[in-house]
């Protein structure tokens, strides 16, 4: 989060924190504003498009983000009558000459994330289900992946399909979070954890990206019996099928809860996830769509 709150300062904004959390104050914006990101991160690239675009100001920002995510937005915005120029490694954009009086259409696109963490309570059952409104190129490497290990997916323009039946394992899962658009997201990587938990082979993942993930990931998977080696702050690996069984968890971040949803579903007995605050903020009633799959799931208020 600092890089994001970085980014705020580069606008001249002012950035205090208290016990009751960040407090960011705009203050006058510059004519323009350069920006050069350490690193690839999605949320401070979106971040500094949408200061830009409060302030109304030019933005040159180095090394932008490049996931469908951070592209679709910019769709959006030069749909807007903004003037936007994205090359590899720099981003440049400038506020529209005139106020666009015209009603602006866009069609924001399925969560990815989201539709890979239904692929993989699919898989993780040994049900077979389809996911739709979500964009098979953006889902194509999960796809690739579930497929190398034995799961039949379906990856359609519009939409994935599990197909039960099958040999698992044989191959392990070699996971490795990328900000590469043509690599893994690294927010799949959690709910393919969970999903390896119930498949042969042994299994590897890494995420660099988010240092502090598995610190949380691990410690509360294991609460279901999941048993995962550490090898280094960011990388793990495990053998399955694990026996998990149910228990008491809790959703730390979002990524945490939907992992939690995908392990205790292949667990025996009953499983309770607390923080469920957590997935909320972040997807649009994911207990709902598991439901609407056939998980027997109830949430407690």
């Amino acid at each position: 989060m600092d890089l994001h709150f970085d980014v705020y300062a580069a606008f001249g904004d002012t950035v205090e924190l208290d016990a009751s959390g960040y407090h960011v104050t705009a203050r006058e914006t510059p004519d323009q504003v350069t920006i050069d990101l350490p690193f690839r991160s999605r949320g401070a690239s979106v971040v500094a498009v949408l200061r830009a675009v409060v302030g109304r100001v030019r933005l040159e920002l180095g090394n932008p983000n490049l996931s469908p995510e951070f592209t679709g937005t910019l769709d959006g915005l030069r749909s807007a009558g903004w003037h936007i120029d994205l090359l590899a490694s720099r981003l440049r954009m400038a506020p529209p000459h005139e106020t666009n009086a015209h009603p602006v259409s866009w069609l924001v696109p399925g969560d990815k994330i989201e539709a890979g963490t239904l692929a993989c309570a699919i898989a993780a059952t040994g049900g077979s289900g389809r996911v739709e409104g979500v964009t098979g190129r953006d889902i194509q490497y999960v796809g690739l992946l579930l497929n190398g290990v034995g799961v039949h997916v379906d990856v359609e323009n519009d939409a994935l399909a599990v197909l039960d039946g099958g040999e698992r394992g044989g191959h392990g899962l070699r996971v490795s979070a990328s900000l590469d658009p043509e690599g893994l997201d690294a927010d799949f990587e959690p709910a393919l954890m969970a999903l390896a938990l119930g498949l042969p082979g042994m299994h590897e993942f890494g995420d660099s990206i988010n240092p502090g993930r598995h610190g949380n990931l691990l410690a509360q998977l294991a609460h279901l019996g999941a048993d995962i080696e550490p090898l280094t702050a960011t990388t793990a690996r495990l053998t399955g099928p694990q026996h998990l069984v149910g228990g008491t968890a809790e959703a730390t971040d979002i990524r945490t809860g939907s992992a939690l949803l995908v392990a205790a579903l292949a667990a025996h007995g009953e499983t309770t996830v607390t923080g469920l605050a957590q997935l909320r903020r972040g997807h649009a009633d994911l207990p709902g769509k598991l439901r609407a799959l056939g998980a027997d799931l109830q949430e407690l208020l």
